[in-house]
């Protein structure tokens, strides 16, 4: 007679409800995918990509529409929020299985999505999303409020200061993961995989955090917004009116462009602000010849046509040849405008980039040149 087999129930990897909710945290979906929901996940990705190039399209392309661009913004949001509550209920109602009607050892549950357990024992991954939201309130979780009271007196000081200083915010992100790593470890005693999940974890914190806040400085540096103070560009640009300005090293204006740039050296003797920026219109270029005259713009002696400008200018000018590397730039607002027909020829090194869309206000969104 054969000795009957036992059958053990498989030893079954527990999944962290708040494990899931700190990686949806870094982007909607990868907690889903840890709890198992791969469909979700996939989906919850790919719906978040796709709103944030809708989104980035219909704010800073000539085309877009910004108000629909910040209305995908507020509905990512919407969905980035759920995604957290979603991501700790896909764990949170996995129910206990049967093997051979042997019941499998399941992680303690929760009666809500809340910072309190029903046990006093503190959540090490709770600890450490709270930390993400803002170092030290984690340390406050596990009940070390002098060290809670040190990570949220550093993450305030080097916030406001990277404000001044944008270099600092690297050292706000390493804050914020060292902040993590350590109320891991301090909220219970865990093994050697979980030191390692833990430190995978922080790298990520270290990259998210980085890249949340250097992505705004990358997006400066090629699209630059103004807002108009004057009506030196009526009727092309109003008082009030916000615009994008596309800054590159290798833009070289043409006739009819309309560009920011900083006052040339010879403005300094007047009362504007060093600091202060232009806008004007590109009118002549290096090497070309311009003259006003009863009204019309003469470019090598053939009338520019115009059909941009409130009014004719009242005045007269040249004819003079622009120099190299130099152009003439003009207000929309002839005869109220403070341009190159009183100061003189612009500098190529002065123009900070071309205008190519008032983003706002609703009524005045539109493309430009």
């Amino acid at each position: 007679m054969k000795p009957s087999k036992l059958n053990q129930p498989a030893k079954r990897e527990n999944k962290e409800p708040w494990l899931a909710v700190n990686l949806s945290l870094f982007f909607p979906g990868i907690g889903q995918i840890y709890a198992g929901k791969l469909f979700k996940g996939v989906i919850l990705i790919v719906s978040q990509v796709t709103l944030i190039l809708i989104a980035a399209w219909s704010i800073f392309s000539p085309t877009g529409n910004t108000v629909a661009g910040i209305s995908f913004l507020a509905f990512m949001l919407v969905i980035y929020i759920l995604n957290l509550f979603d991501a700790h209920n896909s764990i949170k109602k996995t129910k206990p299985q049967k093997i051979n009607n042997v019941s499998v050892k399941q992680p303690p549950t929760y009666s809500s999505f809340s910072l309190h357990r029903s046990s006093a024992i503190k959540d090490p991954w709770l600890a450490v999303f709270l930390s993400q939201i803002l170092p030290g309130i984690g340390h406050l979780y596990i009940e070390k409020i002098f060290l809670g009271g040190v990570f949220l007196i550093f993450i305030i000081i080097f916030s406001n200061l990277s404000v001044f200083f944008w270099p600092l915010r690297v050292v706000t992100a390493i804050i914020a993961a060292i902040a993590c790593y350590h109320v891991y470890l301090a909220s219970s005693k865990k093994s050697r995989k979980s030191r390692q999940l833990i430190r995978q974890v922080v790298v990520a914190i270290i990259i998210f955090k980085l890249t949340m806040a250097f992505l705004p400085i990358l997006v400066e540096q090629q699209v630059e917004k103004f807002t108009i103070p004057s009506n030196s560009m009526l009727p092309t640009l109003q008082p009030g009116d916000k615009i994008f300005v596309h800054q590159s090293r290798n833009y070289i204006p043409q006739q009819g462009d309309l560009v920011v740039f900083n006052p040339p050296p010879k403005n300094r003797f007047s009362d504007v602000n060093k600091n202060e920026f232009f806008v004007k219109r590109v009118i002549g270029r290096p090497g070309e010849t311009v003259q006003i005259s009863n009204g019309v713009v003469y470019i090598n002696n053939q009338p520019l046509k115009e059909d941009y400008t409130a009014q004719p200018a009242a005045y007269q000018w040249g004819p003079l040849a622009v120099p190299a590397g130099n152009y003439l730039v003009l207000g929309d607002n002839r005869n109220d405008s403070f341009d190159s027909h009183a100061w003189g020829f612009l500098p190529a090194a002065n123009i900070i980039g071309k205008v190519y869309k008032i983003y706002w206000p609703p009524a005045r969104i539109q493309p430009l040149n």
